[in-house]
């Protein structure tokens, strides 16, 4: 004789059934809708239909004037009319350096001599109270005092020296890192 299935039984069945539903909806949707989202988001102006991808320079300063108003430039170029503006700026670039700027910001972090370094940039993070004698940007784009050492942020006493895979010394103004962790002051 057959019996009749319980309702608990049959539950987690229906739930299965249920959820394997919704998720193929979601994802049917997502593919759907992709083809109107994405070519919209970098979209030129005047182009509704998404076909013609506006130039990376616009992009650039549209996102960052929506930001904050304030556009970041880490080129080569604006490093080198900084550096000639700055005090200090005549200091040659370094011919035994393992990384230059560009290198070490597109790999965001160095593993070098048993230390991790990273950097922070002055045009995000000013720190006009960190006292650094002689301050300027040297020719590399590292903000250097006046002896030439690049400066870092780590939790060594301040004045610590440290070498440094990008052709100058470093030595500690700052806090913000702990350990073998450096952060190197870029332009």
């Amino acid at each position: 004789m057959p019996t009749a299935a319980s309702p608990a039984a049959t539950a987690p069945g229906r739930l299965r059934r249920l959820g394997c539903a919704a998720a193929i909806v979601v994802l049917l949707g997502s593919a759907a809708m992709a083809p109107y989202s994405l070519p919209s988001a970098f979209a030129a102006d005047g182009d509704p239909g998404g076909t013609t991808a506006a130039p990376a320079a616009e992009q650039r300063v549209r996102t960052a004037e929506a930001a904050s108003g304030l556009a970041i430039d880490l080129s080569v170029e604006a490093a080198a009319e900084q550096s000639a503006s700055t005090t200090g700026g005549d200091e040659e670039s370094p011919k035994d350096a393992l990384y230059t700027l560009e290198q070490f910001m597109f790999s965001g972090a160095v593993a070098w001599g048993g230390y991790k370094f990273t950097f922070y940039s002055e045009q995000v993070l000013p720190g006009p109270g960190l006292q650094i004698p002689g301050r300027h940007v040297n020719a590399a784009g590292y903000v250097s005092d006046e002896d030439g050492y690049i400066v870092l942020a780590g939790d060594a006493p301040k004045g610590t020296v440290y070498e440094t895979p990008f052709g100058y010394p470093g030595k500690i103004y700052d806090r913000g890192t702990v350990g073998n962790h450096l952060d190197v002051y870029i332009r």
